[in-house]
């Protein structure tokens, strides 16, 4: 009887044992509980897409025409003028926080027509004229600091460097004799037009901006800015007697209207644009 009791005490007390350690695999697995999933990347937020359309009033240039090499004197040339010429352009940027944001920028000049006068004379025997069309394409990298944000307006700087491409074509130079022979030629009034060849040079360019931006919402801003671009020098190809045209210290003095298209917006949050229908039932 006493073996038999010791035996059901012993075997109780293994089975306690077991349950006990069961329970505590338990508690355990139940502590040792799966990490939180990490928060999602937000993937393209930061980036934007930019395209604007330009206004380009050009400062007047100044001639880098290279003295004759058979030391005859230099013409130089007065009155040079470029026309104001319209553009388009765009790129892509990053904010890199909330204040500092950068950009890479392509912009496409229309041609603008370039013309100048030389006179050896005074413009008293006679006086030259040379035309040509000027188109400018540039390629810049900015960075831009926003200076703060009220009721939705947000100013800015920044500054930009890059390339110039600049090409003078349908160029071309007139004699106009007011008296008679005044280039060798009997008569006066218009030689025949020379023409000098097409050429592009590129170079340095640089620029410094100022405007603010406007954000409409869903991603889209307004931006409306003044940018002064250095755009070196420009020059033709040589004519049949040897000469062409050369322009140095080109520069612009832009007006840029355009949109910024921020990477995560979603175009739901735009007001709707869709007129509701005219119903004559006031019930439906």
């Amino acid at each position: 009887m006493v073996a038999s009791r010791f035996w059901f005490v012993t075997t109780f007390g293994l089975m306690l044992a077991a349950q006990g350690q069961a329970l505590t695999a338990s508690a355990a697995d139940l502590l040792a509980l799966p990490p939180p999933p990490s928060a999602p990347v937000a993937i393209g937020e930061g980036w934007y897409l930019r395209v604007d359309a330009t206004v380009s009033d050009y400062a007047r240039p100044h001639d880098a025409t290279l003295a004759p090499a058979d030391g005859s004197p230099l013409n130089p040339l007065t009155r040079l003028n470029i026309q104001t010429a319209p553009g388009y352009g765009g790129g892509i940027g990053y904010r890199i926080n909330e204040w500092l944001r950068m950009d890479a920028t392509i912009d496409q000049r229309m041609p603008a027509r370039y013309s100048a006068y030389s006179s050896g004379s005074g413009f008293v025997t006679g006086y030259n004229i040379e035309s040509a069309q000027l188109d400018v394409l540039t390629g810049l990298v900015n960075v831009y600091a926003d200076l703060g944000t009220w009721w939705g307006l947000t100013p800015y700087i920044g500054g930009g460097i890059g390339f110039a491409d600049k090409h003078l074509g349908k160029a071309y130079t007139q004699t106009t004799c007011i008296q008679d022979a005044c280039d060798g030629n009997a008569g006066t009034g218009l030689r025949d037009v020379v023409r000098r060849p097409s050429r592009s040079v590129a170079s340095l360019a640089w620029a410094i901006t100022g405007g603010v931006s406007y954000e409409i919402g869903a991603g889209l801003s307004l931006d409306t800015s003044y940018r002064y671009v250095d755009l070196g020098r420009a020059k033709t190809g040589i004519d049949t007697y040897g000469f062409d045209s050369r322009l140095k210290d080109l520069a612009s003095h832009e007006v840029r209207v355009g949109l910024r298209y921020r990477f995560g917006g979603s175009l739901a949050g735009l007001p709707s644009l869709v007129a509701q229908g005219w119903s004559r039932n006031p019930y439906e």
